[in-house]
């Protein structure tokens, strides 16, 4: 990318209807950086209320889809918690999701560990790379769309700025998060 090319009249147009088309997939993506986000910065205080639950035996039992057992500690997202199970290797923590289905909910354990806050840890950094193959794919699509929608035109400059801006909302989040792990603020 030429990062002293202006964009013309028509890049503008081309960003605003694929701003406009991809909206949704834009919102869901930013909405997942954030929560991501919350996860990493709160996450030692999520790994001990985990723990308190445990040593607790509270939450409400999880049955997961290999009929596994466990009981619920702490929301994590929409869609995924941690939970608990005592082993006889001893507390066993994981990170469930619970996907809504017509035939009814799919729940699986996405990692599992003896130590919740390692647990915690290794779900965010998977899904910082799900973020990655997330803004990968969308960019492949918006260069979709502006092939179809403008054919014979270069649009790369257009679909660079969607990916910046998508690596910059994962850097940012990813950089606040590090700051704050190691009692820097922002």
């Amino acid at each position: 990318m030429n990062y002293f090319e202006r964009p013309t009249p028509l890049h503008e147009q081309a960003n605003t209807e694929a701003r406009q088309h991809f909206a949704e997939h834009l919102e869901q993506f930013r909405a997942n950086c954030d929560a991501i986000h919350n996860i990493e910065s709160n996450l030692p205080a999520t790994a001990n209320e985990a723990f308190g639950a445990a040593l607790q035996s509270s939450g409400c039992v999880i049955q997961t889809d290999d009929g596994t057992q466990w009981q619920h500690a702490v929301d994590l997202t929409k869609i995924t918690s941690v939970c608990h199970r005592r082993t006889s290797a001893g507390l066993e923590f994981a990170v469930v999701e619970c996907l809504p289905m017509k035939s009814g909910e799919m729940k699986d354990v996405l990692n599992s560990g003896h130590d919740a806050k390692e647990v915690l840890e290794t779900f965010a950094r998977d899904q910082r790379q799900v973020l990655i193959l997330w803004k990968n794919d969308v960019t492949a699509q918006i260069r979709e769309y502006l092939e179809e929608k403008y054919p014979h035109q270069d649009m790369n400059i257009v679909v660079e700025s969607f990916e910046i801006k998508m690596a910059r909302d994962i850097a940012r989040r990813e950089t606040l998060a590090q700051n704050q792990s190691h009692g820097v603020r922002v």
